[in-house]
């Protein structure tokens, strides 16, 4: 790597990493504001998660009995995935500040072992409620992650890569044909999968206080202080790569095509923008939809599985 490659991924890296970091919290605030609104109350303020990660970032956490070493180093690693993978994935600009790390696959895989290694730490404390969402969140997973597959393989069967680079440089420079009808069914089918992987309604209700329906906060319940904080912290963080992923993918439109000032300052707020209609798109459906019954996800997330199977098999065989 020459000089000049390197002083510009650690440019990129300072932005996007100020971009998405930042701003995790504070998509979590609107999200909860807009929803609160939308349902006629009040709601906390949007600055409210910030207050949250300090107060129990000064907390010392509390651990059960049964713990073993997992519990202490599991939200380091969890934490440390979900950043890595913000860094891997090209949020601002067309390039990503580890581009050269990994690719879309690696970016998968680190989603999956975060949750692998959070569902191990819900089991490592004993606790009925810690297994009981540990279970949900493995079979949700289960049927998540070929969806999340199946719908990026239609842009990868186009770019012939599973480079983010390429796949955002080509999705930039394809103009109206982004708007394909296999491209479409799969940035719908992507969707489907992008809420039970934010653990958003119908799939799971993000603000739940009844341990009986909970499934991503189960596993948080025995987590306390600064555990707590980094394992939140997490959670936000992967709503910034989720958005980015679908943002890189089936909407690069915005990102920066080089690092000048002002092709950087549209890709920040074209970054920005995305992410915040995201949060406000997945308030809308916890405000306005039910959760639905364990049985009938897998009725929900199958349809995202056909849609981008139907996505993929337009993308090959019919005429472009």
């Amino acid at each position: 790597m020459t000089p000049e490659r390197l002083a510009e991924d650690l440019l990129l890296a300072f932005v996007q990493g100020a971009v998405a970091l930042g701003s995790a919290p504070l998509l979590q605030g609107i999200a909860r504001k807009l929803k609160a609104r939308l349902q006629f109350r009040h709601g906390p303020s949007i600055w409210q998660p910030y207050r949250d990660l300090v107060k129990w970032w000064g907390k010392v956490p509390v651990e059960s009995e049964t713990a073993s070493p997992l519990t202490a180093a599991a939200p380091w690693i969890v934490l440390a995935t979900m950043v890595v993978a913000v860094l891997i994935v090209p949020i601002v600009a067309q390039r990503a500040p580890l581009a050269e790390t990994g690719d879309l696959l690696v970016v998968i895989g680190l989603l999956a072992l975060a949750r692998f290694v959070q569902a191990l730490a819900a089991l490592d404390a004993g606790s009925a409620f810690g297994g009981m969402g540990a279970s949900r969140e493995v079979a949700i997973a289960s049927l998540v992650e070929p969806g999340i597959l199946l719908s990026l393989a239609v842009v990868v069967a186009g770019a012939g890569t599973t480079n983010l680079d390429t796949i955002a440089a080509l999705g930039a420079a394809s103009g109206a044909s982004l708007f394909a009808p296999p491209l479409l069914l799969g940035a719908a089918a992507f969707a489907i999968v992008a809420i039970a992987e934010t653990g958003h309604e119908p799939v799971d209700n993000p603000d739940t206080h009844l341990e009986l329906t909970m499934i991503h906060e189960g596993m948080l319940l025995e987590a306390s202080g600064r555990r707590l904080a980094m394992l939140t912290y997490a959670a936000q963080l992967k709503l910034v790569v989720v958005v980015g992923l679908f943002s890189v993918v089936f909407l690069p439109l915005g990102a920066a095509g080089d690092l000048s000032v002002p092709a950087l300052v549209v890709g920040v707020v074209a970054a920005l923008a995305k992410l915040t209609v995201a949060a406000c798109g997945l308030a809308a459906l916890d405000a306005g939809m039910a959760k639905l019954r364990i049985l009938a996800l897998p009725g929900l997330l199958g349809l995202s599985s056909l849609l981008a199977l139907t996505s993929l098999a337009a993308r090959l065989w019919l005429p472009a």
